[in-house]
């Protein structure tokens, strides 16, 4: 039996130890979650990474692939191997997002015989729906002075962990939320293509933790991590951002899911152009609604039909060779991302009591592809 099978669940396996107090925590080795890891290794006075692991085959992947991320920029292969794993009990692929209960947490496993390290700064890239269930195997060894930086698409997510997983404000760790604009796709079990740099940007959600950004570890060293290109936005900067890249989402990703096509195909079709521009014209209304209050012109400006209309369809044509994640999702009979896109969409309108129905019906049409 190998390493990856004789592993312990909840114990640090393979690697460097990760029980120095500035060890970062990766909890979702997706694309997005090796890139971020990768970066971070690649820093002269790296901190100690830790990739935490869901299920045993990602161990028996992890041996495969030299217990190393490869990460290829431009044709050169970078690959670093300075890492520790952890497998968690119990896994978290059974629980999904908002179809979950609070839980009763972690709890203890007879496998374990050290109570794993607490941990202080964590990184969460798995998808939106999987969140709670994956908090909650290592809930417990988060407190007030954790930070949980959220990298996921949609929004929403960090008010479902707050009401399930971390009810009590006072004992409630730092929420860090980012946007990544990096294109990124595997080219194995632990080997991708940094296929496009962008910008990173990060801010707390609560404007009252924002004065102790610069001084936070984590923080510090996602901002040092030069392939990351991360940047400190300030609340209201990212929020924008935020809602931004929420209409390209929910646009492309839904339709592409739809129309079972790649993203550069998507607008070759006037049909498809003409029923992006109705959808833009109802989710506008929408997430002017949620900007944040006394918005300068110039940021309202970036929110009209016409600006976010040119936006899809730019982002479509530079991204044309791309299959939006919501149509490997359908294609590979897994939940989508819908909940946390057009269904945050759906939602804000029945509290701002706005017009929704077209949001409405792709978020119906992407749960019956979903179930088929």
């Amino acid at each position: 039996m190998n390493a990856a099978v004789r592993a312990k669940r909840g114990s640090p396996v393979l690697g460097n130890s990760a029980t120095l107090n500035g060890a970062i925590y990766i909890l979702g080795v997706g694309n997005l979650g090796k890139l971020v890891a990768h970066s971070l290794a690649r820093r002269e006075a790296a901190a100690p990474v830790t990739l935490l692991f869901h299920r045993p085959g990602l161990l028996a992947d992890w041996e495969a692939s030299g217990r190393a991320i490869k990460c290829t920029t431009d044709g050169v292969v970078d690959t670093r191997r300075n890492f520790s794993v952890e497998l968690l009990p119990n896994g978290y692929g059974t629980r999904t997002g908002r179809e979950s209960g609070s839980g009763s947490g972690s709890g203890s496993d007879s496998e374990t015989q050290h109570r794993p390290p607490p941990i202080h700064y964590l990184v969460v890239t798995t998808k939106a729906y999987s969140t709670l269930a994956a908090l909650e195997l290592v809930k417990d060894r988060i407190d007030r002075n954790s930070t949980i930086l959220f990298l996921q698409n949609g929004i929403g997510t960090t008010k479902e962990v707050s009401d399930n997983l971390f009810v009590v404000p006072n004992t409630r760790p730092t929420y860090l939320a980012g946007i990544c604009s990096a294109g990124v796709y595997s080219s194995g079990p632990f080997s991708i293509v940094h296929a496009g740099r962008g910008p990173l940007a990060v801010h707390p959600e609560s404007l009252s933790r924002a004065s102790y950004m610069s001084h936070n570890h984590l923080v510090q060293q996602l901002v040092y991590a030069d392939a990351l290109d991360a940047a400190i936005l300030s609340p209201a900067s990212l929020r924008e951002a935020q809602l931004r890249k929420l209409v390209v989402n929910s646009i492309i990703n839904p339709l592409t899911a739809i129309f079972n096509c790649k993203n550069g195909e998507l607008f070759a079709d006037p049909k498809n152009v003409a029923l992006m521009s109705i959808l833009v014209r109802e989710t506008s209304a929408i997430v002017r609604a949620l900007l944040p209050q006394k918005s300068h012109p110039a940021i309202m400006d970036t929110f009209t039909n016409k600006y976010l209309e040119e936006l899809v369809l730019s982002v479509a044509e530079k991204t044309g060779g791309n299959t939006s994640s919501m149509l490997q999702d359908v294609r590979a009979g897994r939940r989508t991302e819908i909940d946390y896109m057009n269904g945050y969409l759906v939602e804000s309108a029945g509290r701002l009591n706005l017009p929704c129905e077209h949001n409405a019906a792709i978020v119906r049409q992407v749960r019956q592809l979903a179930t088929v």
